[in-house]
C-alpha cells in the first residue's frame, strides 16, 4: 500500500445549495451553521474552505475504490453523509495506508479526516484521534481450493499475502507465515488468483466481495480479533471529531448506517455489523 500521496481524486460530492458553498468552513455565530458550526471543542476549521478533505487508500473495496471514474464505497457514502451534515463538499486524496495509519498524512495537513477501513488500536490512537467505531470487523483467511490450508494454524511457512501495515500482516507474522506484502487489496487477491501466494489474510468485510468476484476461492477461517473500524482526525482536532461523532450517532439511530452496511457489505459478508459501543482497545495489531 504505497501509492503516491497527494494524488487527488474527486469523490461523490454532497448536493449542496449554492449559498452553502459560499460559507466558510470556520463560520462563527454558534449553533450548527453550515460550513463548520460550533462544537464543544470550538469551531470546525478545514484545510480547504468549504471542503472536507479525506485521505484514503484507494482501492480498498468495498470501502473505497474507483468505478466509472467515480470514487465509491462504504467509507465514501459515510463521509459524504457527514459532510452533508456540515454543509460542505468532500474531496478524497489517494494516500498510502502507511501514511494514513502512521498519522503522517493528518499531521502534515494533507487532509482533515482519514477514512480507509482502519482498525482502531492503541498504536494508532497514540498518533491520531479516532471517532466512535462504525463497524465491527474480524479478520479472515482466504485460500485457493488446492492450497491444503484448513485454517490459520496451517499458515506457518506458507506464502501468505497481506496488505502492508495492516492488522492482517500482523496476524500472518504472528502465525509464522512467509509474508508477501501488497500495495492494495486488489493486488492481494490477484496474487492469490495467480498462485503467487497460497492464501491471504485481511478483514472479512473485504473478503466477502472478493469471494463474490472469485467464487473458486475459499474462506476457511474467520479470525476473531474484535476489531472495530473508525474514522480519524489529527490529534487534538476536537471540534471536527465531535462533529463526526454526532453524525455517526445520528446515522446509528436513524438506521442509515445499517443501510450502508447492507448496501456495501451484504448479508453474511460482514464480520459483525454497525456498532454503537464505545471505542475500546482492539486486539488487532
Amino acid at each position: 500500500m504505497t501509492r503516491p500521496a497527494q494524488r487527488r481524486t474527486r469523490g461523490t460530492l454532497s448536493l449542496l445549495a449554492v449559498s452553502a458553498l459560499a460559507l466558510s468552513a470556520c463560520a462563527g455565530g454558534g449553533g450548527e451553521e453550515e460550513g463548520g458550526g460550533e462544537a464543544g471543542g470550538g469551531e470546525v476549521q478545514l484545510i480547504n474552505e468549504g471542503t472536507l478533505t479525506v485521505c484514503s487508500d484507494i482501492p480498498y473495496r468495498p470501502f473505497e475504490y474507483t468505478e466509472d471514474g467515480e470514487t465509491v464505497g462504504f467509507d465514501v457514502d459515510l463521509v459524504n453523509a457527514i459532510a452533508e451534515d456540515m454543509g460542505v463538499e468532500t474531496e478524497f486524496i489517494r494516500t498510502s495506508f502507511e501514511g494514513i495509519q502512521s498519522g503522517v498524512a493528518l499531521d502534515s495537513d494533507q487532509c482533515d479526516l482519514a477514512a480507509s477501513g482502519m482498525t482502531i488500536n492503541e498504536e494508532r490512537e497514540s498518533v491520531m484521534d479516532f471517532s466512535e467505531p462504525y463497524l465491527d470487523d474480524n479478520l479472515a483467511l482466504l485460500v485457493t481450493p488446492d492450497s491444503g490450508i484448513q485454517g490459520v494454524g496451517d499458515v506457518a511457512g506458507k506464502r501468505i499475502g497481506v496488505q502492508q501495515a495492516t492488522t492482517g500482516e500482523a496476524q500472518a507474522q504472528e502465525n509464522g507465515a512467509e509474508v508477501v506484502q501488497y500495495e492494495d487489496s486488489a493486488l492481494m487477491i490477484q496474487g492469490l488468483n495467480t498462485g503467487d501466494v497460497e492464501g491471504v489474510i485481511g478483514n472479512i468485510s473485504v473478503m466477502g466481495p472478493a469471494i463474490t468476484d472469485n467464487p473458486d476461492l475459499r474462506l476457511v477461517e474467520e479470525i476473531e480479533t474484535g476489531e472495530q473500524l473508525g474514522l480519524a482526525v489529527k490529534t487534538g482536532n476536537t471540534a471536527l471529531l465531535e462533529q463526526v461523532d454526532r453524525s455517526l450517532a445520528t446515522m446509528k439511530e436513524d438506521g442509515s448506517l445499517a443501510e450502508l452496511e447492507a448496501k456495501w457489505l451484504g448479508t453474511g459478508e460482514a464480520a459483525g455489523g454497525s456498532t454503537g459501543e464505545p471505542t475500546g482497545a482492539s486486539t488487532a495489531g
